[in-house]
């Protein structure tokens, strides 16, 4: 029995943004247990700009049938993820990771002698400007995420500056 379709993609959104931080020259660790949603912590090691090993955390979400309008990704969350993510009383800044990924998990990854391209992209998103809500924990919270704010490796490592936490959008 195999992975069925929404732990394929989560895993897939996950290891997407694993090899971005890589790539970045970034560490990624997983808590032992799963209570804060977050599901990374991103962090430098040594001295970035005037702090010395700084670190982020990250909550990955995938989406395969995305809706984009007026440069944004029109993405509906949990309340409970999304007040995990909102404010700014966290020890470290906190972003969420939008994953848009193909439909058909046959298209998630294409490998060729010279290249490994992974489909379609990853974007992120600062909620500390937004108030935790109330209501239903699965109640849906509307987020705005930019188009404009590709997660590549520049990105990620601006995402690490100590200032970065005062970037709410892009």
């Amino acid at each position: 029995m195999g992975l069925d379709p929404n732990q394929h993609q989560g895993l897939f959104g996950e290891s997407f943004v694993r090899v971005l931080a890589s790539a970045a020259g970034l560490i990624v660790s997983r808590a032992e247990l799963d209570v804060d949603g977050c599901d990374f912590t991103i962090s430098h090691k040594g001295v970035f700009g005037a702090t010395r090993h700084p670190k982020i955390d990250v909550q990955v979400k995938s989406w395969s049938r995305p809706i984009c309008r007026d440069g944004h990704w029109k993405y509906r969350m949990h309340g409970r993820h999304f007040n995990e993510l909102a404010g700014t009383d966290f020890a470290l800044p906190r972003f969420l990771v939008l994953v848009i990924v193909p439909d058909d998990c046959a298209d998630y990854a294409t490998t060729r002698h010279d290249v490994v391209e992974l489909k379609h992209g990853a974007y992120w998103l600062s909620l500390q400007d937004r108030q935790p809500v109330n209501g239903a924990p699965d109640a849906k919270v509307a987020v705005d995420v930019p188009v404009d704010n590709l997660l590549t490796v520049d990105a990620l490592r601006m995402l690490m500056a100590p200032t970065a936490s005062a970037r709410v959008g892009a």
